[in-house]
């Protein structure tokens, strides 16, 4: 029988369109206080970085209606899952989405206000190549936005060991995560984590 934690570092399939689902579904609280922590201007360009099942660009063209949002990832069946998914905001030109690596976007530089990354550095193959990439596309004073349900703090990498090695997830721990922001030029990284539980949320700045 198929193992589901197998799909979530690259959803393929009709057991990945199973666990696209279930992100698109589990993922809103997390996904609404992590957005809750940056401001989205009505007119921006915004990209999100894994964009999965595709439900994390809906609601950022909803708090951007007059500008458009990008969407990028390295599953083709994820792709073409999240344009079903948005498939009238891809009609009325409000949402784009394309297939690539985080490590080598094919999108232009300086061109997005905020980029977001839901639930998936934990996948990037080079977190620091991937931090570049995304610092190249965003424009001057643009926002990077990291939210995760899962940390390193010593414990939690512990507590849930089997979960991290089926799900095949590489966790980092937020000093890290700080370190490797401003080593590529990001500045005044901020932090937050929600009382009594793992999840956490990281706003950087490209100067």
């Amino acid at each position: 029988m198929p193992n589901l934690m197998d799909q979530y570092h690259c959803p393929t399939g009709e057991e990945g369109r199973v666990v696209a689902a279930s992100m698109n579904r589990d993922h809103e609280p997390l996904t609404l206080w992590g957005l809750s922590h940056v401001k989205i201007g009505s007119d921006f360009t915004i990209l999100d970085v894994g964009c999965g099942g595709g439900k994390t660009l809906n609601r950022l063209a909803q708090l951007a209606p007059l500008g458009k949002v990008y969407g990028i990832d390295y599953s083709p069946d994820m792709v073409t899952y999240s344009k079903e998914v948005n498939q009238a905001l891809i009609a009325q030109n409000r949402v784009e989405i394309v297939e690539g690596s985080v490590e080598q976007m094919p999108l232009p530089s300086g061109f997005f206000d905020l980029a977001t990354a839901v639930e998936t550095y934990y996948f990037w193959t080079n977190f620091h190549e991937a931090l570049k990439e995304i610092h190249r596309v965003l424009k001057p004073s643009g926002k990077l936005l990291l939210v995760n349900e899962m940390i390193q703090n010593g414990s939690y990498e512990v507590e849930h060991a089997k979960l991290i090695e089926e799900a095949h997830v590489r966790l980092i721990s937020l000093a890290e995560i700080r370190r490797a922001l401003e080593e590529v030029g990001f500045v005044g990284v901020q932090m937050f984590t929600k009382a009594e539980s793992p999840w956490n949320v990281t706003v950087a700045r490209k100067e």
